[in-house]
């Protein structure tokens, strides 16, 4: 759609504002006012029609922020601006040569962005697929490749081309902070820096673009057929690391954009397993107010989403506990709701026409602005040329003009030079005949001073080449005065120095010779000069009066084209009011429909929502019964395992006790049993040493080796004593470990039992809420058939409404034949007398049956508001007779006019009766109008009053006349003027007609248009 000029007036202020010279960062209101134009005109037509008018050329800072404006509408604004603005290539390839030339640090900087702006463009161009913003859903770039690798193999040099433009930008940014020394807080450093921003939105998806590219043409073609395409991308990738590296770094892009990060080393795309483990990297902008994203979500190609069908109804379905299984039986579809589906299916179809010829009007219109628009600005260059070459002519004029007069002021003052000169000529010729007698005097010195002399010549000729004078005669007349009293000084001196030195004398002898010699020149120089300065001021003069006629001419021709467009300009006006009227008359047709459909579509869509959130919540409470009943299960299952490890390690722990026992008593029988010999072996040895005593000598070796054998019998019992508690402390180890395993079971089972408890409290409150559930989904039943019944109840309204309103068409169109009828007879009846017609007695007769109808009007209508546009019969039959009589009344009121002999009060009578004209015809439109009704009883006390003011003057004149008029004649006049009030009123119906159809629906519409029918056949029969 076309810009309104409030919108196109708004549209300007904003991007005037956005590209102003003052050196700060572009405000984000304008940026956004200028992207939400793109989508209000559909396109970038609008934007590139203001954006060409400002000084981009002129100015550095203008130049540098329209770059950083146009990046944003690229990326951000309507789908359509790429292809719109290649067009303008051209100019932003001029622009960036321009400045290119500047080093103050922005020339160089605006010629890197008009390069990347250009390369974007082409990219979109070649790649429509892809939009501004370079956000593609996933898989999508698989669907726009349609697995042509040589579509990727290219795909990835126009990247690597534009990511080669973006940090060529961002490196000239930073060097051009650096050797200007600009910081980032200041608003020249923000100025400068605040593209990069749109440049990181535009590197990310780029980067994350390219790399599942580069995976891809790795799986399908030879790794050396890729060599340049890796070192391209890891060349760009140490780029843009450093890149994000320097952004993040800077205060000013905290708050405005998160800037990502990326790897250390880039991905190796030899091995396809690096494309699991890569991410991509991502940018966070923080969220605008609620107000940015209310005004940017006005913004939307459509309002309405007419594509998108019906919601069916959804069946419910009967749920039963966890021992039963879900069961659903489907229904029958009501007729009502067939005919509802009907009904809608033909609001749909009603939609997409009214859409259609919407869409189809808007462009009609739109393209007629734009002819217009552009027929506007060529008027409007044409018309500052024109004045432009007016103006030069004017000022060359006056510039002639100028010189004319300088030029004649010199002619005047040229004779009297020529008489001074020629004095002075005579006055030089006597002093030379003075200096030819002393010639013969000073003829060797002037031998000696030959040399001399010529020299003097040469630098007297530059002198007088050089010599500006020759254009100022009054200059050259000074010059020349001043030489002759030279000359007489230089003469005295000459007589009284001519004894003492003849070299200087003959020296100013030539000296005077020569100065008169240039005065001779100067004056033929000067006679010449203004001989040819006559004769190009008469040649001017000629030419320019050709080029005035010329001017003229073309004056002329422009003046009657500019008529003609004028005329062309007002058909298209009105062409273009006429569209506009029927383009308000489909919307609101079309806001009709729709509030046709709201009622039945609401309630509709209310059950739908609850039963389709009924249905899902039971569906999910069920899932989580199914869940926790799942989980009680494996609780129960892991329990009983927990019993059986229990009684396992129960059942190990009493062997392993026995087992100790049984070691235990082994070992104490071993003791027992080596104490037993050992005391045996004590006592033999004593009854050995007894018995052998007396032969101490012979058994002294053998009590040495017993006392060994014993002594290492008790190491060997003390090791073995050593042994068994070494034993027993493992022992004893062990059995605390079982113990404290057996206390940590023991908690463990605790724990169980405590979750088994709380899941069968859930599990009872689960039940529970499906109990509510199953109860809520009863009385949804219930509100379903009270609404079915409800739906019912108002068809049955709507058909006793349709019998109501065909009784109340009945009568209404009785009430219009009753007032025909009347109107009839009365016509019958004013025909049987011929002579009252066209007197002042007949209009007074009318006027006194007009004034009391009238008022009835007045009343009828009141009640006909407050009864909100029901009683319409009354009305009808009051408007009906009414129009009748103020048509019998005007022409009536004419006829007494014309035929009046005092013509001076007749013509008084005629203005006051046009002017009741104006008030019947203004009384006609309020009563047609609906948004004027307040505005009626007025009108009616205003004709009231211009009727009563023509009654009193046609009363006063009455007086004066004696009645002997030509009856006959007005009664035809009356008859015919009637017959024109009924077409022109059966015109009005016919327009009533049309404008109830525009604002009425349903029953009422019906009613109304069976109304108006019959009162238009009633009044065209």
């Amino acid at each position: 759609m076309s810009l309104t000029d409030k919108e196109y007036h708004n549209l300007t202020i904003s991007i005037s504002k956005a590209v102003s010279n003052h050196e700060m960062p572009i405000k984000v209101k304008h940026v956004r006012a200028s992207i939400i134009g793109t989508f209000h005109s559909k396109g970038g037509h609008a934007f590139w029609a203001i954006a060409i008018r400002q000084p981009i050329q002129e100015n550095r800072i203008v130049a540098w922020k329209f770059c950083h404006l146009l990046h944003k509408i690229l990326r951000e604004g309507h789908p359509l601006c790429c292809q719109h603005s290649m067009r303008h290539r051209g100019m932003l390839i001029e622009a960036g040569k321009l400045w290119g030339h500047l080093n103050d640090g922005y020339g160089i900087c605006i010629k890197h962005y008009t390069k990347l702006l250009v390369t974007k463009l082409e990219f979109h161009d070649r790649n429509p697929r892809i939009p501004g913003s370079l956000a593609l859903k996933p898989g999508e770039l698989e669907r726009i490749g349609e697995g042509d690798i040589n579509f990727y193999f290219q795909l990835a040099v126009e990247i690597f081309d534009y990511l080669d433009d973006i940090v060529a930008l961002q490196a000239t940014i930073f060097n051009s902070i650096t050797t200007f020394c600009v910081s980032s807080m200041t608003s020249a450093g923000q100025c400068r820096l605040a593209p990069l921003i749109p440049c990181v939105q535009d590197s990310n998806p780029l980067y994350d673009f390219v790399v599942r590219i580069m995976f891809k043409l790795h799986a399908n073609l030879p790794s050396d057929l890729l060599t340049g395409h890796r070192e391209r991308f890891r060349t760009l990738f140490h780029q843009l690391k450093s890149f994000y590296n320097q952004s993040r770094n800077l205060q000013y892009f905290v708050n405005l954009i998160t800037v990502p990060k990326l790897p250390d080393a880039p991905p190796n795309f030899e091995q396809q397993s690096d494309l699991g483990n890569y991410q991509a990297p991502v940018i966070v902008m923080p969220d605008s107010d609620p107000a940015d994203n209310d005004t940017e979500s006005v913004v939307s190609d459509s309002l309405i989403d007419t594509t998108e069908a019906a919601p069916p109804i959804p069946e419910l379905p009967h749920h039963h506990n966890n021992h039963h299984q879900q069961s659903a039986a489907p229904q029958t579809p009501a007729p009502q709701l067939l005919e509802l589906e009907r009904l809608l299916r033909e609001r749909d179809d009603l939609i997409r026409h009214l859409q259609m010829e919407i869409e189809r009007l808007s462009n009609y219109v739109k393209s007629l602005t734009i002819e217009q628009r552009d027929v506007q600005h060529r008027l409007e260059d044409q018309i500052a040329q024109l004045n432009s070459h007016l103006a030069q002519a004017q000022g060359e004029l006056s510039t002639l003009r100028i010189q004319k007069e300088e030029l004649e002021l010199r002619a005047q003052t040229a004779p009297t030079l020529e008489q001074k000169a020629q004095a002075e000529e005579e006055r030089a010729k006597a002093s030379e005949e003075k200096f030819q007698k002393l010639k013969t005097m000073y003829t060797q010195i002037r031998d000696e001073h030959v040399k001399l002399l010529r020299q003097h010549g040469e630098v007297s000729k530059q002198l007088a080449a050089s010599s500006k004078a020759a254009s100022d005669a009054t200059k050259a007349k000074e010059e020349v005065r001043i030489q002759l009293d030279e000359l007489h000084q230089q003469q005295a001196v000459v007589q009284e120095q001519l004894q003492q030195s003849s070299s200087e004398s003959r020296r100013e002898q030539e000296q005077v010779a020569e100065e008169l010699r240039q005065v001779s020149e100067r004056y033929e120089t000067l006679r010449s000069k203004y001989e040819e300065m006559e004769a190009n001021r008469q040649a001017e003069i000629a030419e320019l009066r050709i080029s005035l006629e010329r001017v003229q001419g073309e004056l002329g021709t422009f003046q009657s084209d500019r008529e003609v467009l004028q005329a062309e300009k007002g058909a298209l006006e009105s062409s273009l009011g006429e569209v506009q009227s029927e383009r308000e008359q489909l919307n609101r047709q079309y806001e009709e429909v729709l509030a046709k459909m709201e009622a039945l579509n609401l309630k509709t869509e209310e059950y739908t929502k609850e039963e389709a959130s009924l249905q899902q919540s039971v569906q999910e409470k069920s899932q989580q019964a199914q869940e926790l009943v799942d989980k009680l299960d494996r609780l129960q299952r892991d329990y009983e395992s927990l019993q059986q490890q229990h009684a396992d390690l129960e059942a190990a722990k009493a062997a392993q006790e026995q087992e100790f026992n049984r070691i235990h008593e082994e070992d104490l029988l071993k003791l027992d049993s080596l104490q037993g010999e050992l005391s045996e072996k004590v006592t033999t040895l004593s009854a050995e040493k007894d018995n052998l005593f007396a032969v101490k000598e012979d058994t002294v070796q053998q009590l040495l080796l017993l006392q060994t054998e014993s002594t290492q019998r008790t190491a060997d019992f003390d090791s073995l004593e050593k042994d068994l508690k070494n034993v027993i402390e493992q022992k004893d180890h062990e059995l605390e470990e079982l113990r404290s395993r057996y206390i940590e079971m023991e908690e463990k089972y605790q724990s169980l039992d405590a979750n088994m408890d709380r899941l069968l409290a859930e599990k009872g409150a689960i039940e529970s809420d499906l109990q509510d559930l199953l109860h809520q989904q009863e009385e949804m039943d219930a509100r379903y058939q009270t609404a079915l019944g409800t739906i019912r109840n108002l068809e049955n309204s709507l058909a006793d409404a349709k019998i109501t309103g065909e009784s109340a068409l009945r009568a209404l169109l009785e009430a219009c034949i009753k007032s025909s009828e009347k109107l009839t007879l009365r016509a019958i009846s004013e025909n049987e007398m011929p002579g009252a017609g066209g007197t002042p007695t007949y209009f007074l007769m009318i006027a006194e049956e007009l004034q009391d109808v009238l008022s009835k009007l007045t009343i009828v209508h009141d009640n006909y508001l407050k009864d909100n546009s029901t009683n319409v019969e009354s009305l009808a039959r009051k408007v009906i007779i009414g129009a009748h009589l103020l048509a019998s009344a005007h022409v009536q009121g004419m006829s007494i006019c014309n035929r009046s002999a005092n013509i001076e009060c007749g013509e008084r009578i005629a203005e006051e009766v046009k002017q009741l004209g104006g008030s019947i015809a203004s009384l006609f439109q309020s009563l047609q109008k609906t948004s004027e009704s307040d505005a009626v009883g007025e009108k009616i006390i205003d004709l009231k009053d211009k009727l009563q003011a023509v009654t009193d003057m046609i009363g006063d004149l009455s007086k004066q006349t004696d009645g002997t008029e030509n009856l006959g004649d007005l009664v035809e006049n009356e008859l015919s003027s009637m017959d024109k009030a009924i077409e022109e009123a059966a015109a009005q119906i016919e327009e009533m007609l049309s404008k109830s159809r525009a604002s009425d629906s349903g029953i009422k519409l019906e009613v109304n248009e069976k109304i108006l029918d019959a009162c238009t056949n009633l009044m065209q029969a």
